[in-house]
This record gives C-alpha cells, structure tokens and sequence, in this order.
C-alpha cells in the first residue's frame, strides 16, 4: 500500500473513531476538525495515483469520478463547500451542519480507500 493511501486511511479511521464518541462541543469540534483533514487529504492521495496536474479540489474531484474512484459527484463537490465551511465553525448553526455532513460522508472516504488499495 503507498505511504499517502496509508495515511488517507488513517485519517478517515480517526475521523470514524471520533464519530463515534458521545457528541459535544469538543467532540463535535474534532470531527470537523479530521473532517477537514480527511477530505483534503483525499484528493491529494488521488492526485498523487492519477499524477494530475490539477490543482482545484473541485476540478479534481470531477478526474476522479472520470478515473472511477468516486460515483458521486455531487456528494464530494459538497464535501468540499463543507471542508471550505469549516474554517467558520465558530459559528453553532455551520458547526453543527459540517458535523452532520461528516457522519454522513464517512462511508465515502472508507469507499475511496478501499478504491485505492485496490488500483
């Protein structure tokens, strides 16, 4: 398994570790937080297979589903507005709304893994 797949996979377990405690304002604060890294790190994983020159995350998220890493476009074109969100979470109302996202988005990233340890 390549070194970045390897790290895109431990970050998404970290991510599911933290989805799965009991929800406050901590813990709530570090999922968006291994969120944030999660989806980032991502698209750089697959830049690094693809070996594209693209830089736009929103760009790249299309060259993935072209490549046929991901299905749904949509999902992970939001997945980026909510990465980008994250930098206000000192607002309740996004914070919450990034969170629920995560939950929800965990089993695309786990997807996306198991993708590249497959290619």
């Amino acid at each position: 398994m390549k070194t970045s797949t390897f790290e895109l996979e431990k970050a998404v377990s970290r991510l599911e570790d933290a989805l799965a405690q009991k929800k406050d304002e901590f813990i709530r604060d570090s999922v968006i937080q291994r969120f944030e890294f999660s989806v980032e790190l991502a698209w750089k994983t697959a830049k690094k297979i693809m070996g594209t020159s693209t830089s736009a995350p929103k760009e790249f998220v299309r060259e993935m589903a072209q490549n046929q890493y991901i299905q749904n476009v949509e999902l992970w074109l939001e997945a980026v507005d909510m990465r980008n969100l994250s930098s206000h979470t000192y607002k309740e109302d996004l914070a919450d709304k990034v969170y629920a996202f995560a939950n929800n988005f965990i089993s695309e990233l786990k997807t996306l893994v198991l993708q590249f340890k497959q290619k």
